[in-house]
């Protein structure tokens, strides 16, 4: 599922690849965290045991000091860690892991949502600013500029109209 980061005024284009490329670092280290920490495969195997909504935010909660102090020892900037460790905790319990990230129009973050579910909370993530907030933060940390940051719901909201329609279960993501 692509997320596009849009900015106003647009940064320069070795900018753009810098957040990319810091976005790609932190998500690289969250991967090696997941495969080397026994606290942190214990969340997740937490999380694969169906538990209540209070305790996946429990849940989260942990993951989310794990991937901060993860960050910070990886030598993430300090200002990108909160928001970062936040979206790759909250991503991680929704079952929703990010690919990659490319230049299109503007910064293209492509997301893998496992479920339904996941698509719909990847949209919450959209659509209550909490995307905005975290890009708008990492651009900023790292373009060293203010820019206002759009993350377009129009293109998530079409993909998820379609992947649920009834008539088209099993079909793939991609629109015609």
């Amino acid at each position: 599922m692509p997320v596009h980061v849009d900015m106003n005024p647009p940064i320069q284009q070795a900018a753009e690849q810098n957040v990319m490329a810091e976005l790609m670092r932190a998500n690289g280290i969250i991967d090696r965290l997941k495969q080397t920490s026994h606290n942190v495969n214990r969340l997740i195997h937490l999380l694969r045991q169906n538990p209540s909504a209070d305790e996946r935010a429990n849940i989260e909660a942990q993951l989310v000091n794990e991937f901060q102090a993860a960050l910070h020892h990886g030598g993430v900037p300090p200002g990108m860690v909160p928001g970062l460790a936040q979206m790759l905790a909250h991503n991680t319990v929704s079952d929703i892991q990010m690919v990659t990230a490319q230049h299109g129009d503007s910064i293209v973050v492509y997301f893998l949502c496992k479920t339904i579910k996941a698509h719909y909370d990847l949209g919450q993530m959209i659509m209550s600013g909490f995307m905005h907030a975290v890009f708008a933060v990492v651009i900023e940390s790292v373009a060293s500029t203010t820019v206002d940051v759009y993350v377009r719901a129009d293109e998530f909201n079409l993909r998820l109209l379609y992947l649920s329609s009834p008539q088209l279960k099993g079909a793939s993501v991609d629109p015609p």
